[in-house]
């Protein structure tokens, strides 16, 4: 068996337990707030506080089974162009890890991208783009990665506004007992990515992200667009008790865990909301209705885990757009003392 028949069969896996969602009822839009989250899909996050923007593992075209199997895997720029005029305020992009669904719009988006603005990822994904040349700089986070026993480092975005801490995180088997490219790269491709096995896996992360005013960190979200459960994503206590997450953007294996009564990531981090993300087959048209992916029972989920009056809970549909304020009692309190070292993107 060649590679292009274990991935075709793979993937034909991947889709042949999905449901359709036509009458899911997907959260679309809350308003009235100062940060605004927009979900495209998969993974891909936009999000803005205070005119400075946060893009997560940029992924807009949805390709179809057959060429992600055989053919050209690269970004369709129509699937970007509705959205571009977002991207310019985009201070910094975070990417989970390097299969293509979490990073295959790079290229596309560079030209509208500031070109100071740094690509936070692991080394595997920095060498993939290497033949791409793209303007943006890119921070590999490997070394500097919290743990649960480690604070890891703050990449300074802009200084005093946003910062982001990368956290050591895990990617889960693509579907029971089979777990897709999973090398980690050590040195720069020779040529551009165009294949589906060309994108492959690294180093997996997690990121807290912070918005600062005057010092203070108005909104704290947590990014964990792959896991394998705990303790995947863990930072040190004495991070989380500086200042609780407001927002945590979950891939849906943490939901999964939950609704199966395994301890999970939300209950380490108590976050005020919650929105899950990964739920859906990214190789169907977003023309048309969406459905569910493999391993995921979103009907089940939703009723299992419903919106409390201390935590609201929201599975968003692709293109629904969120605009936040906190919640009555104000963001959570910030407490400790230290913070961990800072790095600085480069010039």
């Amino acid at each position: 068996m060649n590679r292009r028949t274990v991935l075709g069969g793979s993937l034909a896996a991947l889709v042949a337990g999905c449901r359709p969602l036509r009458t899911f009822p997907f959260d679309h839009g809350v308003t009235g707030g100062n940060l605004t989250v927009r979900f495209f899909s998969v993974a891909c996050f936009h999000l803005e506080h205070d005119g400075l923007g946060l893009l997560t593992d940029p992924f807009f075209s949805h390709l179809p089974l057959g060429q992600v199997a055989s053919g050209v895997v690269v970004a369709e720029p129509s699937s970007v162009d509705p959205h571009r005029h977002l991207l310019g305020d985009v201070a910094a992009v975070v990417v989970g890890h390097g299969h293509y669904d979490h990073c295959l719009a790079l290229p596309e988006i560079a030209s509208d991208l500031p070109r100071s603005s740094p690509i936070l990822a692991g080394r595997t994904v920095a060498h993939t783009f290497a033949p791409n040349r793209l303007p943006q700089p890119f921070v590999a986070v490997n070394d500097i990665a919290a743990t649960a026993t480690s604070p890891g480092s703050w990449v300074d975005v802009v200084p005093g506004r946003l910062r982001v801490m990368p956290i050591a995180s895990g990617h889960p088997d693509n579907i029971p007992g089979v777990h897709l490219f999973t090398k980690r790269l050590s040195e720069d491709r020779a040529v551009k990515p165009q294949r589906a096995h060309d994108y492959q896996e690294g180093d997996t992360f997690a990121f807290l992200v912070d918005w600062l005013n005057d010092g203070e960190v108005a909104w704290r979200v947590y990014v964990q667009t792959s896991s394998r459960g705990l303790p995947d994503g863990l930072l040190p206590a004495s991070v989380l008790g500086e200042r609780g997450v407001d927002i945590a953007l979950l891939a849906m294996d943490s939901a999964r865990a939950e609704a199966a009564g395994r301890e999970s990531i939300q209950e380490v981090l108590r976050p005020r909301r919650i929105l899950f993300c990964h739920w859906g087959d990214f190789f169907r048209s977003k023309a048309k209705p969406p459905w569910e992916g493999v391993k995921v029972d979103l009907r089940r989920l939703k009723a299992r885990l419903p919106s409390t009056t201390e935590r609201e809970v929201l599975f968003p549909g692709w293109g629904s757009t969120f605009s936040f304020s906190h919640p009555p009692g104000g963001p959570h309190e910030r407490a400790a003392e230290s913070t961990p070292p800072r790095v600085e993107p480069p010039p």
